[in-house]
């Protein structure tokens, strides 16, 4: 028994490597119906996954790396937002709740205690890196980031996540948005 418990606690200090996982390049190029001519581009994007810091399987981490930049021509306005949908298998947010009953018979009072786990199905988050505006007099606008931290709590199961970038652009003749997304990725 003793054996057991120190293979056990040995086992859990054990840490984990981070796994990083370089991401394609992305593009869109276009015009748009109202005669915005777009590039819009992800370059060096990048994921590391990391154990838990919580330790547990609900909980997974990871840090996010790329460069997004869009060339725009006969635009006056414009903005750039980026950033990542997040899915989870199973939320778990709603957590633990412990009821019960109490049954009575002649020759004794037994308490029962029944626990129960409010399980959600899936959703989708959207985590917002950044928003730039876009400069006229240079015909563009560009986000770097680097490092940037993503954190998903109560998730059983699958969780995955996948780049997002939107450019919303504006002239006289109306406005239009265009969005780029990235590989979807394994988050755990």
């Amino acid at each position: 028994m003793g054996v057991g418990l120190t293979a056990l606690l040995l086992g859990s200090a054990a840490a984990h490597a981070d796994t990083t996982l370089p991401l394609p390049d992305g593009r869109e190029a276009l015009t748009t119906a109202t005669g915005v001519q777009v590039d819009l581009t992800r370059t060096n994007e990048q994921a590391v996954i990391a154990p838990s810091l919580a330790a547990n399987g609900t909980s997974r981490t990871a840090s996010v790396t790329g460069v997004v930049f869009a060339k725009v021509d006969n635009a006056t306005k414009g903005a750039l937002v980026t950033g990542y949908l997040v899915g989870c298998q199973v939320d778990l947010s709603g957590g633990l709740s412990l009821g019960g009953d109490v049954w009575v018979s002649p020759s004794s009072v037994t308490p029962e205690l029944s626990p129960s786990i409010n399980l959600v199905p899936g959703g989708v988050s959207v985590v917002k890196l950044d928003t730039k505006q876009l400069d006229p007099a240079a015909n563009a606008v560009g986000i770097a980031y680097s490092g940037r931290g993503i954190q998903i709590s109560g998730c059983a199961g699958y969780a995955q996540a996948r780049a997002f970038s939107t450019l919303t652009v504006q002239n006289q003749q109306g406005s239009a948005e265009v969005t780029l997304y990235g590989d979807p990725f394994s988050v755990g």
